[in-house]
């Protein structure tokens, strides 16, 4: 088998993949091979993970085999190994997960599909050890279900292209506690954010546990139905508790979220009443913004067009985003932060 240069020879991958591939090659294949799970057994757990049909059919037709595709075996075997030596370190990046080139089809389309189909067992021993419950595993997990189907939606065809959120659950560094996601951080580090943040004396003189460095747990809205205040209520009602009995190292009583659903201008143009409105004002708003127009487009309306005009608004707050982007305004990414 060729080395990290055949290899991106072979797949069609750029310079820029050159330090990931050398990366996989220092890790080397896991002695134990890749436990990639095929037939009945493969469409149990895709249905476990959330990932709906057509995606289940075409993800089991496309799964990928060492004599049939060795370099993207060599590929599979590699990122699976340094993915599952991961799981457990905490907030500590997961490295580049690169999309693989158009031309590879669906298997390139469903490689890191492949990779985490591969770790379920890995992580799911790792949330039994820790005595995380069947519910939050399995329910964290399900967030590639999620991903599989908005890529469905954006690109009409199978594949996942935000591999590297999804692999954060996989990790160990993201958990589902019913209807928001927290990932265990230091303040301003980890994946978790955030993405503005005081200085220390400043943060000493709002109260405790706000200082650079101290651990937070990063809060996260999927998409997952209505942002209804008793959900929310619930869930970081768990979040805190669930940290403590389960992962006590990362421990917190601060929630931060840096998202453009904290753009305080959205109280301007939505119902006081709304969800929306109602979850922003449960946070203190951290100062600085930082426009990011794209990232509302894409979660609101799946892609960002060429145009407005190709958009078709339909709900209250589609025609406020879109009004407010007519008029030339911005939308912002802004943090907050709560006590749990």
């Amino acid at each position: 088998m060729a080395g990290p240069a055949g290899i991106a020879d072979r797949l069609g991958l750029d310079a820029a993949s050159r330090p990931w591939l050398d990366s996989l090659e220092a890790v080397g294949p896991p002695p134990g091979g890749v436990p990639l799970p095929r037939g009945d057994d493969a469409a149990a757990v895709l249905r476990r993970l959330g990932v709906a049909e057509p995606d289940a059919a075409a993800i089991l037709e496309a799964l990928p085999s060492a004599e049939a595709q060795p370099e993207l075996w060599w590929l599979l075997e590699r990122s699976y190994h340094q993915l599952v030596r991961s799981i457990g370190a905490g907030d500590a990046g997961a490295g580049w997960l690169p999309s693989l080139p158009a031309e590879l089809g669906a298997p390139g389309r469903c490689f890191w599909v492949f990779v985490l189909l591969a770790a379920v067992g890995d992580v799911r021993r790792w949330h039994r050890e820790r005595g995380i419950p069947d519910e939050v595993s399995w329910g964290t997990l399900a967030d590639l279900g999620r991903h599989v189907a908005r890529f469905r939606r954006r690109t009409g065809g199978v594949g996942l292209d935000s591999q590297l959120w999804v692999a954060l659950g996989f990790r160990g560094a993201l958990f589902a506690l019913g209807r928001l996601q927290f990932t265990p951080y230091r303040l301003k580090s980890g994946p978790g954010g955030p993405l503005f943040w005081y200085e220390a004396a400043e943060a000493d003189a709002i109260g405790e546990g706000l200082r650079p460095g101290d651990p937070a747990l990063g809060i996260h809205v999927p998409e997952a139905g209505p942002l209804t205040p008793e959900a929310c209520d619930r869930s970081l009602g768990a979040a805190r508790a669930f940290f403590a009995e389960h992962l006590p190292e990362h421990a917190s009583g601060v929630g931060t979220c840096t998202s453009w659903l904290l753009d305080e201008r959205l109280a301007d143009v939505l119902p006081a009443a709304s969800n929306i409105v109602r979850f922003q004002a449960r946070f203190r708003i951290v100062p600085g913004a930082l426009d990011a127009d794209d990232d509302i487009l894409r979660f609101v309306f799946d892609r960002v067009p060429a145009s407005l005009d190709d958009l078709r608004p339909s709900t209250e707050l589609e025609r406020a985003i879109v009004d407010h982007l007519r008029a030339g305004g911005h939308w912002r990414l802004r943090t907050g932060w709560l006590r749990l």
